[in-house]
């Protein structure tokens, strides 16, 4: 079962296959968060439980279910380099932006004239 597809909502979330942790958005504020081995959703990567096979398959509905909480979790691939967590696989790019936060300066805003 280890090579089961997964998906949500009709989206294609990736294999289930090596480390993983669940991640999603915050639904009142858009940040990036981490399912915690307590349940609870965590702002960093460090305080993410990790899984493996059907263990995140469970973790993942468990997530699903959160939608008052989080939209979008999914499985995002992780590496345990050096004793932390990491973002690993295809998407190492975007998980590590999302990790850092948002890519455009916290003061931003669009001009009133």
């Amino acid at each position: 079962m280890t090579d089961a597809k997964i998906s949500i909502g009709g989206v294609k979330k990736g294999r289930n296959e090596g480390l993983k942790a669940i991640t999603a958005n915050r639904i009142t504020d858009g940040v990036p968060v981490w399912l915690a081995a307590d349940g609870r959703w965590a702002e960093s990567l460090a305080d993410a439980a990790i899984y493996e096979g059907a263990r995140a398959l469970s973790a993942l509905e468990y997530a699903a279910a959160q939608e008052a909480m989080v939209v979008g979790p999914y499985l995002m691939e992780i590496d345990r380099a050096a004793g932390s967590v990491q973002p690993a696989g295809r998407t190492i790019l975007r998980e590590a932006i999302r990790n850092a936060g948002p890519t455009v300066p916290s003061d931003y805003s669009v001009p009133v004239e």
